[in-house]
């Protein structure tokens, strides 16, 4: 039985080893983080929610998470 392959991903300047084909929701939810809750930057480019919905991850990419936190 061979391992599940795994790709090199940095967020928010940490090192982690998700499957490999792993989407963005998945990933962030794998965080405890809410993906209606979190701005994302993938590879240095602001994701629209839609797009982030979108997203699968690839060997390398660098992430930006940022909670929305209400406030007044």
């Amino acid at each position: 039985m061979s391992e599940p392959q795994t790709i090199k991903v940095t967020a928010n300047g940490r090192s982690f080893t998700p499957r490999a084909e792993v989407s963005l929701p998945d990933f962030v939810d794998s965080l405890g983080l809410n993906m209606d809750r979190v701005v994302v930057e993938h590879n240095g480019q602001a994701l629209t929610p839609e797009e982030a919905r979108s997203t699968h991850l690839s060997d390398a990419d660098s992430l930006e998470i940022v909670r929305i936190v209400a406030g007044g």
